[in-house]
């Protein structure tokens, strides 16, 4: 028959050997392990701290990645295990959070190894003093540029969701006409499907007869017939304005034309806001 033996030690334990318990070790000391891999087999680990510190002998040069990672199978069949965490990079002291990796990390992450990509994270409100995207940005449906633009320009819109910088002027739509007869020219067009209405800014040059001119115009239809206001018209060295605006629809599109009254070469330039239906 089996026996219980006690060995109470006042002045300490120590063995060569391995140490086996199979009951509960309660320590009221310090515990110091001075081993190189510590392995703890326990479904619930409980620790009081509320603050654990990493690589701390990591003092004297900064070579050390410092995180956290696990273990896990993406169920894909190739035999491979993956590894996830978050860590602090020593090459570049930024904070990252990976998975995918399929070598497990050391001393360091290799940023580079096979599988290796930048993990998704789902949080409520983040505030941070810089936000630098590499991709694409994207919050309730609208997807931001991928860089930053130049001195002076805006953000436009398509549409549909979809940011991206351009000249301030840019938000307004552009462009030029030059003729050279008193024929009804078109000036520009809008799709009637898209758009209620616009406005327009337009400056009209007449270099030969040394005359200049700038109005604006507001045209807008019902789906069959247009109409159109010109107001704000200053004119520069004659006293006769340059051309005649008219409006009508013509294949989907409602078209602001336009009949110089001169054969003289007459330039157009315009500006133009749109109005969605």
């Amino acid at each position: 028959m089996a026996t219980n033996s006690k060995f109470i030690a006042d002045l300490g334990l120590k063995t060569d050997a391995d140490l086996q318990v199979d009951g509960n070790i309660t320590v009221s000391g310090n515990l110091t392990v001075n081993g190189t891999s510590t392995t703890v087999n326990s479904t619930t680990t409980s620790v009081e701290d509320s603050m654990l510190e990493l690589a701390n002998q990591n003092t004297s040069s900064d070579t050390l990645d410092i995180g956290i990672y696990g273990n896990y199978d993406d169920g894909l069949g190739d035999g491979a295990s993956e590894y996830t965490g978050l860590f602090r990079d020593a090459t570049d002291s930024t904070w990252k959070l990976f998975d995918g990796l399929e070598v497990e990390p050391t001393t360091t992450v290799n940023t580079s190894g096979s599988g290796y990509s930048l993990a998704d994270i789902q949080v409520g409100d983040l505030t941070a003093t810089t936000l630098t995207a590499t991709n694409s940005l994207t919050g309730s449906s609208i997807t931001y540029p991928t860089s930053d633009g130049t001195n002076g320009q805006v953000l436009t819109t398509n549409g549909s969701g979809t940011l991206s910088f351009a000249d301030a002027s840019s938000g307004l739509e552009e462009g030029t006409v030059t003729t050279t007869s008193t024929s009804i020219t078109n000036l520009d067009s809008i799709a009637v499907a898209s758009y209620r209405g616009a406005k327009y800014s337009i400056t009209i040059s007449d270099s030969t007869s040394g005359v200049y001119q700038i109005t604006e115009c507001h045209v807008i239809h019902d789906g069959t017939s247009a109409s159109i206001t010109q107001f704000g018209t200053v004119l520069q060295g004659g006293s006769s304005e340059l051309g005649t605006f008219t409006v009508d629809i013509n294949s989907g599109n409602l078209r602001l034309r336009v009949a110089s009254a001169t054969t003289n070469s007459t330039v157009y330039k315009f500006k133009r806001i749109d109005h969605s239906v």
